[in-house]
């Protein structure tokens, strides 16, 4: 799968639970849905499910138990559960992904003006299909990372208002990834 098509909905529902695997139901136009931890076989059994409704699964593969990060441990994940794409926020597994066909979200947290700078430069360096920035409510740092990188920005945490996805997408950013279940139907 290549970058190009890639168009990130506004809203992302992001899942911790497998109680709120149920809760999606089929699948808006180009829904994306993330999977943010689990076991491999919880994992499989949530992309399945979600999959056949229509839902283009991310799964936050740093959160994932007993699996390793290597190439031969993505490849054996990515055979056993199939997903479209991960979420990571390190570059190797970010880059094990793409050699493997997988799309690719490089989360980067914003926790003062030195990563902010270093995530910028890790994006530019494994050149990923989008990026989180994390915390997703950071309007003046996220205009920023908006205009300095190539790819679609995401914002995640914090995210719980409709305003809130106003205000990001105001900014530049393509969508943002949320767990607040009322902003889910944004998504569509």
């Amino acid at each position: 799968m290549s970058a190009k098509g890639l168009e990130v909905p506004a809203v992302i529902p992001a899942l911790r639970q497998s109680e709120d695997w149920p809760l999606l139901g089929v699948a808006p136009r180009g829904a994306w849905v993330f999977l943010l931890g689990g076991t491999m076989d919880g994992i499989a059994e949530a992309a399945g499910r979600l999959q056949k409704r229509g839902w283009t699964v991310f799964v936050h593969f740093d959160m994932v138990r007993a699996v390793s990060s290597d190439v031969e441990g993505l490849r054996f994940f990515s055979g056993y559960v199939g997903p479209q794409g991960i979420i990571s926020t390190h570059s190797t597994t970010i880059n094990h992904a793409k050699k493997l066909g997988l799309w690719t979200i490089q989360r980067i947290f914003l926790l003062d003006t030195q990563s902010v700078q270093t995530g910028i430069q890790q994006v530019l360096s494994t050149k990923p299909d989008a990026v989180e920035i994390m915390p997703g409510l950071l309007v003046e740092i996220a205009r920023r990372v908006v205009r300095d990188l190539p790819c679609p920005v995401i914002a995640g945490g914090l995210v719980g208002t409709r305003e809130d996805v106003e205000k990001m997408r105001q900014v530049g950013v393509k969508g943002v990834s949320t767990s607040a279940r009322p902003l889910w139907p944004l998504g569509s």
